[in-house]
């Protein structure tokens, strides 16, 4: 009986210059031979672009740069069609006021109305809708990284090339470059999963409830793989390192630490206030025997007195040592996302995609009721509001 399994073929990836195998990353394009130094960089998705990095030179700042780290982070570009349509209602108050006469006296009485409206909330256009190429990635300013993206490609694109890659590295050999984690098909639906979130997360901030919100997602070509250069600072200012994370295609700052300044100062009067504190209170103490001793009513008052501002010294000196311990503090240049955050494609570039085929009318669909006095959803041959009894020809 002859044995008939499925053949497996392996395939070794070899240096192209000594020859020796080498083991490809699946978290990186690029492959250094352990042999020779050789660099190898593959790229199997198509249309593939890169930001051009600016020079490797230090940015503007304080202190001593010790490392810098040029990263390539993934991100995926798909131009789409967007039509969103979300439905709930809003919550809203009015005061109604007016003038009553009790008695010969006249009142004025105010009340609060609060009124829930049907609201809907549309949108359609033509976006560039970028997102990493990820499930995550983990260092200093990828949030804020991811944002901007969002929001515009800085920089200057340049078709990828081993060649370019391989210069980059030549001159900076902490060069990391991300690889994608999914292909161009999955890129597609999770574009369409980014949307959809970032269009019910600005319905949600418009209305008190969303009940429904349907988003038609058409691709319109094939995603763009998109590399983007994160670069990493670390400079040493005052014995102590610090971070720092730029876009390294427009120069643009993303997030930065920096240094807590005046700690001597604040640890002086921390321990001040740790002072005075058992001091004052002996004096308040003190001050209270006298004062009961001659039977005057000011005695309580001098040990309150006293011994609040003995206590806001502690409180004070708790503040201040947190303050001065604290490592760093933080500038960001924000990392939020909405709807309107993907960069809408300019008239040009809308007319050179290819015509799609045109989209199913709106009308097509059931309309969603609401009850114009409550807010509750109807039927659609719903004549009266189940919750309130409004009447919906409005006798």
């Amino acid at each position: 009986m002859s044995d008939q399994g499925d053949s497996t073929i392996v395939k070794t990836l070899r240096c192209p210059t000594c020859g020796a195998p080498m083991r490809p990353s699946a978290e990186s394009l690029i492959v250094i031979c352990n042999f020779c130094g050789e660099i190898v960089a593959e790229s199997h998705i198509s249309p593939h672009a890169i930001i051009k990095p600016l020079p490797m030179t230090p940015p503007e700042g304080p202190g001593q740069v010790r490392s810098m780290e040029l990263i390539l982070v993934p991100f995926f570009e798909v131009k789409a069609d967007v039509t969103v349509d979300a439905l709930g209602y809003q919550r809203r108050e009015r005061t109604e006021t007016k003038t009553v006469r009790r008695g010969g006296k006249t009142y004025t009485e105010s009340k609060t109305i609060v009124e829930y409206r049907p609201w809907r909330v549309q949108h359609q256009g033509s976006h560039n809708v970028r997102f990493l190429a990820r499930q995550e990635v983990t260092m200093f300013g990828a949030g804020e990284l991811t944002s901007l993206v969002a929001r515009t490609i800085g920089g200057e694109p340049v078709q990828f090339s081993p060649e370019f890659i391989k210069g980059l590295a030549s001159k900076d050999q902490s060069l990391v470059a991300l690889s994608p984690e999914w292909g161009q098909d999955e890129a597609s639906k999770k574009a369409g999963e980014v949307v959809y979130e970032a269009a019910y997360s600005h319905a949600k901030s418009q209305m008190h409830e969303v009940f429904d919100t349907k988003v038609n997602f058409k691709p319109l070509v094939k995603p763009t793989l998109v590399h983007e250069p994160l670069l990493l600072i670390r400079r040493r200012i005052q014995g102590r390192l610090y971070r720092a994370a730029y876009h390294w295609g427009s120069g643009q700052l993303l997030r930065e630490e920096q240094p807590i300044k005046n700690r001597g100062l604040m640890m002086f009067f921390a321990l001040l206030g740790f002072i005075l504190a058992p001091i004052l209170t002996q004096i308040g103490y003190s001050q209270y025997i006298a004062f009961e001793l001659i039977g005057s009513e000011n005695a309580i008052w001098w040990l309150i007195a006293l011994g609040v501002v003995a206590l806001a010294g502690v409180i004070v000196g708790i503040i201040l040592l947190v303050r001065v311990y604290k490592p760093h503090k933080i500038h960001s240049s924000g990392s939020g996302l909405s709807l309107f955050a993907f960069e809408r494609l300019a008239p040009a570039a809308r007319a050179a995609i290819p015509k799609q085929q045109p989209q199913q009318p709106a009308g097509s669909q059931p309309v969603a009721r609401f009850c114009p006095k409550c807010g509750d959803p109807l039927e659609q041959n719903q004549t009266f509001c189940e919750k309130c009894g409004h009447r919906m020809d409005g006798r």
